[in-house]
Parts: structure tokens; C-alpha cells; sequence
């Protein structure tokens, strides 16, 4: 258990790669990881707090803060809901990519390979020229040959070596470390397809049993595989990472889950809490999702009159209900974090 904490913390705090491939870091961010590192904790996260207060809400530098509040996080679930909420609130923020990459990292550390395999595989799907790909590549590897997948470990080593520049020598030395359990091991062939046959393919093939599209819609009744949409553009990509049964002769169905009693607001505040799955730019994407949601047996709605426009569940009157309901869609593979709203 302690080897865990220590490893969770060391994800949290370290500051390796978290300055690379990534817009120049604020210098309050840099002292605050600074004053973090060296012990005083509390002064650290306060610059954070101070940046997050002047930041203009829906803003990339409120993302940028919000980021650096869950680097700095004192505990491994406060930063992972921040890094969710960069994720799925802030699709445009140039920290998305190393978010993704750090919820895997604290996936990682709990064991959890398949859910860090997700994040990696978004990242892989949704930003396919990021230069995070060789770090992602790294951490996907690692994930892999702790299921014992010496095969999508090995193809996962030899993507991420032919990601990397001379620029990368750190980056480079861990991946050639790792890449030392692939001696005499043959990398299968990916399957033959249009386009490009690279090593990158033979990731995703061998990763295939959790790299479903971390884009499409929550899932409804379904007779036979809908037909392949177009490509969107990152603007208008819809952010709710959920994984879709396979389709099958017998159509199925979201269980909602249980109603969470919600007791009527408070007068004076009118503020309560809710969960947030997606956001978007377009305010027919968001209709379109709460309109499958609430198909689904779910209390959805749209916040905001203008971009981004969250879609929210429920209006409960404590955070623990909220959080009850959080945890709920998280094990119906339905990612979303607890935002304070208006219960009115």
C-alpha cells in the first residue's frame, strides 16, 4: 500500500515531460511546482488558486490552471477529477494530450491497465500527430507487458522508438530499456488495410480489445453495426469516452441507474451539484447527446447559452449524491466528473 502511495505521488509531482511538447509553463506554475517540491505544499497550491481566480472561465488559461491545480494535487483523486475535467471540458486545451497520458499514469498505479489502455488509445484516436505520441507509446507499452501482451508491448516500443527525435534522448533511453524484454520476440503482421501499414497500425490492432472509439454516442438499441461516419474535426469531436457493446441479434439496452433522492434546494444559495459528461462547441451536438441520454433513462440537460455547452446530469443537493451517481455511469464506462450548477 505504501509502495502505491509513493508511486501515485511520484506521478502527481514529478516533473518530468510535463514542460515538454506543450506551450511555454506560466512562471507562477513553474514556482508553484517549485515551492511544492521543496515542501511547502500549501503555498504552492495557492498561487495555483490565486491564477485559477483571475482566469476568465471557459478559457484556456482556466484550463492551464486547472491543470496545474491536479499536477499539484495533494491526493491522486483530486488530481484525476481535474485532469478529467481538462479532458472533457476543455477539448480545445493544448494540455489535453498530457492529461490523458497523467489519468493513465494514475491507472497504472492502481492496476488498472485496461482504463489506462483507454486514455492512450483516445489520445492515439483523437490526436494522431500529437508529439506526445512517443510518451503515450512509452506508457502503453508499459501498461500492456504488465497484462503479460508481450506482442502489443513490443509493437507499442518500436511505434514509439520511430516517434522520437533527437530532441528525445531521455525519452528515448527509457523506451530502449523497456524495449529490452523484446528480445526474440516477433512482432505479428497488422491486418492488411487502405492506407498506411505502419508499426502504429500493429498498435492498435493488438490493442483492440479496449481500443473502441472513446467518441461514439452512448449506446441504444442496436439490430447491426451502424455504417462508418465521416471524420469529424477536433472542433466539433464529441467528448464522452464511452465504450459501446458490441452490436448482436439482441437488441440492448442502458440501464439507468438507480434515482439518487435529490430534497429540494436551498433558498438562499439555489447552487447544488450535477455530473458533466461532454462539451461542445456546437449547441445541436449537445441537444443531440442529452437527447440519447434522457432515451436512455437519464436526467440530462444543457448548460451554457453560449460555447462550450455542457451537457449535465441530475441537479442533487450534496456532493456525495452527485458523486454516487458519478461513480454509477463510471461503471456503465460513461466518464464524467462532479460540477457545482445551479438546482434551480
Amino acid at each position: 500500500m505504501v509502495r502505491r502511495f509513493l508511486y501515485v505521488a511520484a506521478l502527481v509531482f514529478c516533473p518530468t515531460a510535463a514542460f515538454a511538447q506543450v506551450p511555454a509553463v506560466h512562471p507562477v506554475y513553474v514556482r508553484a511546482q517549485t515551492l511544492v517540491n521543496d515542501g511547502d505544499a500549501a503555498t504552492g497550491r495557492a498561487l495555483v488558486d490565486s491564477m485559477l481566480a483571475i482566469a476568465a472561465p471557459g478559457s484556456n488559461d482556466y484550463a492551464e490552471a486547472v491543470y496545474w491545480r491536479a499536477v499539484l494535487a495533494s491526493t491522486a483523486a483530486d488530481a484525476e477529477m481535474d485532469y478529467r475535467r481538462v479532458v472533457v471540458d476543455y477539448p480545445l486545451s493544448p494540455r489535453v494530450e498530457d492529461a490523458l497520458i497523467r489519468l493513465a499514469q494514475l491507472e497504472i498505479a492502481r492496476a488498472n491497465y485496461d482504463g489506462a489502455l483507454r486514455h492512450l488509445n483516445r489520445l492515439v484516436a483523437e490526436h494522431p500527430q500529437s508529439a506526445a505520441r512517443p510518451r503515450a507509446g512509452y506508457w502503453m507499452a508499459r501498461a500492456l507487458f504488465d497484462k503479460n501482451d508481450m506482442q502489443g508491448g513490443c509493437a507499442a516500443t518500436a511505434d514509439a522508438l520511430s516517434r522520437t527525435n533527437e530532441g528525445d534522448a531521455e525519452l528515448r533511453n527509457q523506451i530502449t530499456y523497456l524495449n529490452q524484454r523484446c528480445a526474440g520476440i516477433v512482432l505479428a503482421a497488422p491486418a492488411p488495410a487502405a492506407g498506411s501499414t505502419t508499426i502504429a497500425d500493429s498498435v492498435q490492432v493488438l490493442a483492440a480489445p479496449i481500443t473502441q472509439p472513446v467518441t461514439q454516442p452512448i449506446s441504444q438499441p442496436i439490430a447491426a453495426a451502424p455504417p462508418s461516419a465521416p471524420p469529424v474535426t477536433r472542433d466539433t469531436v464529441a467528448r464522452v469516452p464511452v465504450r459501446v457493446p458490441p452490436a448482436s441479434s439482441t437488441p440492448t439496452r442502458v440501464t439507468p441507474p438507480a434515482p439518487v433522492p435529490t430534497p429540494a434546494s436551498s433558498p438562499e444559495t439555489g447552487r447544488g451539484w450535477s455530473v458533466q459528461v461532454a462539451a461542445y462547441n456546437l449547441r445541436s451536438q449537445a441537444d443531440a447527446m442529452v437527447s440519447r441520454l434522457k432515451t436512455n433513462g437519464y436526467e440530462a440537460r444543457v448548460d451554457g447559452e453560449a460555447a462550450p455547452f455542457r451537457v449535465r446530469i441530475g441537479r442533487y443537493t450534496s456532493q456525495g449524491q452527485a458523486s454516487a451517481v458519478q461513480r454509477s455511469l463510471k461503471a456503465k464506462k460513461i466518464e464524467g466528473f462532479v460540477v457545482q450548477a445551479d438546482t434551480r
